[in-house]
């Protein structure tokens, strides 16, 4: 790559300091900021677009899915829980009944504690949480480089209208996404080419009408979901994926793709009686880059970690295997000071298809959040931490640390899949889970 030279600002002026910074507004960002304010910490909060939420929210990733294990057994307690009952406070839902009391178990066949939920109600209300717990939030702002001094992060650069500026702080907090501070900050990652999706909300007529004969907002404007896979199916393959979502070119290619079968599947469908009525303003990545960490989650059998911070499933497994996630999944030795949140948390396989559930990555947002405020009171880096005083503040919050007995006889985990031919499909899925059609077979 060609370069070129260029007098550049020698002084960046600090814009603020705070005990925690948290790089990245998606969901595992927010339960990151919220639990460290809530342990009386001073927070802000960089986020790159206008909205909070993430790909839930600006990616129309707008399914919470479920926090129980299929057989009736709540798993994710803690923020994992109370972000989703936030995310439709405001809105409407279709969250079943059984569930609405918060409670620890429901019959298994009173449905998963799942919901979908309305993208602008859920902005509003994470607004407003954030509001409530005195997180400073700083919008339309991308974070550029970290400020190093030896294995601590002293700071991080960004960019905004304001210019470049700089935000100080004890504790830093990755929830990016793609591991960018981190990676930055020169720890090791792991870099994967991730599917191309695309989300949106539509109008129907005929939809319409069936919506408002059962009550039901969510089905009068039904979301869809539109993908490319190598191997036909609506999973995680690991082989010959198609965007590379670490580099500028990979991001514009994924959104040329994900547009293209939007307006492929217009083309297709026009009618007096149909319309889009969204479309995701932040591409939908999967998988892209995560840290390897000091260790990681491990799906080859069930067995209980000493230092798990909250149990994880595969949220789309029914029954769902229970899984512990061990703290040093969120730290590396390269940086005393750091912590990985959401989908980019140590893991690999189908251990990182698992870590980026909405509900896996607000356990570890809600865990890293934590962790920095005990760093902080104690004095101590993050591999020094006392994980035993953790987990008792977590225990403390509802995290269930641990699988029960009741959840010891689920399922073992699926097989990998094999490897299959880069051949592209294309499929598209209405808001029930169960409805699958492709592109061409009509509403």
């Amino acid at each position: 790559m060609d370069t070129i030279k260029f007098v550049g600002q020698t002084e960046i002026p600090v814009a603020k300091e705070s005990d925690v910074v948290v790089v990245g507004g998606g969901l595992a960002g927010v339960a990151a900021a919220v639990a460290a304010a809530r342990e009386g910490m001073t927070v802000t909060l960089i986020e790159k677009t206008i909205v909070l939420g993430g790909l839930a929210t600006a990616g129309h990733v707008c399914i919470y899915l479920p926090i129980d294990d299929g057989n009736g057994h709540k798993v994710y307690g803690g923020l994992a829980e109370e972000l989703l009952h936030v995310c439709i406070r405001y809105g409407p839902d279709n969250l079943p009944d059984a569930w609405r009391g918060a409670s620890d178990a429901a019959p298994s066949e009173a449905g998963r504690y799942m919901t979908n939920f309305n993208i602008p109600a859920a902005v509003l209300a994470l607004d407003e949480l954030m509001e409530q717990e005195g997180v400073n939030v700083v919008f339309d702002t991308v974070f550029s480089e970290p400020i190093l001094e030896g294995s601590t992060v002293k700071g991080i650069i960004v960019e905004n209208k304001s210019g470049r500026t700089a935000y100080l702080g004890k504790m830093f907090i990755d929830a990016s996404g793609d591991a960018d501070l981190i990676y930055r900050a020169g720890a090791e990652t792991e870099t994967l080419r991730t599917i191309v999706s695309h989300w949106f909300h539509e109008l129907d007529f005929g939809l319409m009408k069936q919506g408002m004969d059962e009550g039901s907002m969510l089905r009068a404007a039904p979301l869809r979901w539109l993908g490319l896979t190598p191997s036909g199916g609506a999973g995680d393959d690991q082989e010959a994926l198609t965007c590379d979502g670490t580099t500028s070119e990979g991001v514009n290619e994924y959104i040329r793709l994900s547009r293209g079968l939007a307006r492929d599947f217009l083309k297709k469908h026009q009618s007096p009686d149909y319309c889009m009525i969204s479309l995701p303003f932040l591409p939908q990545m999967r998988m892209t880059r995560r840290l390897v960490g000091k260790d990681e989650l491990h799906c080859d059998g069930e067995y209980t970690v000493d230092s798990s911070i909250g149990c994880v499933i595969a949220s789309l497994d029914q029954p769902a295997t229970v899984y512990e996630y061990p703290y040093e999944g969120l730290i590396t030795d390269r940086l005393a000071n750091v912590l990985a949140a959401g989908r980019m948390v140590s893991a690999s396989g189908r251990g990182w298809a698992i870590m980026r559930f909405i509900p896996a990555c607000v356990l570890t947002g809600e865990a890293a959040g934590t962790a920095a405020a005990q760093a902080i009171r104690d004095g101590c880096t993050l591999q020094e931490m006392d994980v035993k005083k953790l987990q008792r503040a977590l225990e403390a919050k509802g995290v269930r640390l641990h699988r029960t007995k009741e959840m010891e006889g689920n399922v073992p985990a699926q097989p990998k899949r094999p490897a299959v031919p880069p051949a592209i499909n294309r499929f598209c899925v209405h808001n029930d889970p169960g409805e699958v059609r492709t592109a061409g077979s009509g509403h």
